[in-house]
């Protein structure tokens, strides 16, 4: 039997408590996602630095999933230290991301090659429709910190965007992010 719970989150550094599960993704293993691969490979022999981290919090048989992700700062070349980016393998279930703190974009693509981008602050809280890719992009100087919610049996579904990559880009350019094509997109 399931029984209620209160999960303290903290704002700054993402810690759940208490949490069910987490892991993290060293750069080392995002190689292919970044369009410059010389800095890529010198970025990586530099000390293989932390990407990101996933802190879970879900119980069998509930239908609801949370937890954070807490992204570090950094930049590949000119492009922006980002998640892998996923559909979900239920294509009827969406996402929420709410951000707590740092700042950071949210591409997003659907299947149709629709894309978006929703500003990641504190406060915002991000609507990730069904059958709509996201990747998260920290934008910012600091750790981007945020909370997500969705079914606990959404799934990931990594390949489609490991395959062809997004439709587009976010690169810096005068000192801020940018949206561009990627000129690597394979239809």
């Amino acid at each position: 039997m399931l029984l209620p719970a209160g999960v303290r989150i903290d704002p700054n550094t993402g810690a759940v408590e208490p949490a069910t599960a987490s892991y993290t993704k060293r750069l080392s293993e995002l190689r292919g996602l970044f369009q410059d691969r010389q800095a890529f490979d010198a970025t990586v022999a530099d000390g293989d630095p932390l990407a990101y981290e996933v802190i879970d919090y879900r119980w069998k048989d509930s239908d609801l999933a949370f937890g954070t992700t807490i992204m570090a700062p950094g930049k590949v070349g000119d492009e922006y230290f980002m998640t892998r980016g996923h559909f979900h393998e239920r294509r009827e279930c969406g996402e929420t991301y709410y951000t707590q703190s740092g700042e950071g974009l949210l591409l997003l693509q659907s299947r149709d090659g629709e894309t978006r981008t929703v500003e990641m602050k504190p406060g915002i809280c991000a609507f990730i429709p069904p059958d709509w890719a996201h990747r998260s992009i920290n934008t910012g100087k600091d750790k981007l910190v945020f909370v997500w919610h969705c079914a606990t049996d959404a799934g990931h579904e990594y390949g489609e965007i490991l395959e062809k990559g997004m439709r587009k880009l976010v690169v810096e350019r005068d000192g801020r992010p940018e949206v561009i094509d990627n000129p690597n997109f394979m239809r």
